[in-house]
C-alpha cells in the first residue's frame, strides 16, 4: 500500500530577513480517509478529506519576523470551515475568495436582496487560498506549523460525467 502523503509545491511563502536554508517550509498533503481503504489508497475519492499542512523552521542563526503562509485551496477541492489553524497563538488566519489578491479574517461578498444590493459573509466553500501571518519572530532552529483541511464534493464525481 502507497503512503497517502503527498510533497506538494507552495504558492508562495515570504518573510523578512535573509533566508541560507534551501527548503525553510515544506508542504504536505495527507488523505485522511485513504488510511483504511484497500487498492486505490493514493487516490482521492469524493466526499474524501485532505490536511494540508504547511512547516516552516527558522534555519537562520538570527530571529525571523514577517513569515507569512499562503496555500491556495487546490482546484475542484473545497476548504473545510473552521480547520485552518497553527500551533502558536500569534498567527492570523485570513481567506481570500478571489484568488489571492485580497484576503479577510471573514470575506464578504455582495449579493441582491429584497432588490437591494448586500454584503454578506462568503460561504467556506467559495475559499479559494488560506494565508497564515506570524505576528511575532521565530527563533533559530523553532518551528511553525499551520494546516488547513479540504474535501472533494461528492458532486465534483457528476461534472465531468454531464458532457456529451
Amino acid at each position: 500500500m502507497k503512503n497517502s502523503k503527498l510533497l506538494l509545491v507552495l504558492l508562495l511563502a515570504t518573510w523578512t530577513g535573509v533566508m541560507h536554508a534551501q527548503r525553510p517550509l515544506v508542504v504536505t498533503a495527507e488523505n485522511l480517509m485513504a488510511k483504511g481503504r484497500s487498492g486505490r489508497a493514493d487516490a482521492v475519492l469524493p466526499g474524501d478529506v485532505l490536511r494540508y499542512q504547511l512547516r516552516f523552521t527558522n534555519q537562520n542563526r538570527g530571529d525571523v519576523r514577517g513569515v507569512v503562509f499562503t496555500n491556495p485551496v487546490p482546484t475542484g477541492l473545497q476548504y473545510v470551515d473552521g480547520s485552518a489553524g497553527a500551533d502558536r497563538n500569534d498567527v492570523v488566519v485570513e481567506y481570500s475568495i478571489d484568488d489571492g489578491r485580497t484576503y479577510s479574517a471573514r470575506p464578504m461578498m455582495s449579493r441582491v436582496v429584497q432588490g437591494k444590493r448586500v454584503q454578506v459573509p462568503a460561504p467556506p466553500e467559495r475559499y479559494t487560498h488560506v494565508r497564515w501571518t506570524v505576528r511575532g519572530s521565530i527563533s533559530p532552529g523553532a518551528s511553525v506549523t499551520a494546516e488547513f483541511r479540504a474535501t472533494l464534493p461528492p458532486a465534483a464525481q457528476h461534472k465531468d460525467s454531464s458532457s456529451h
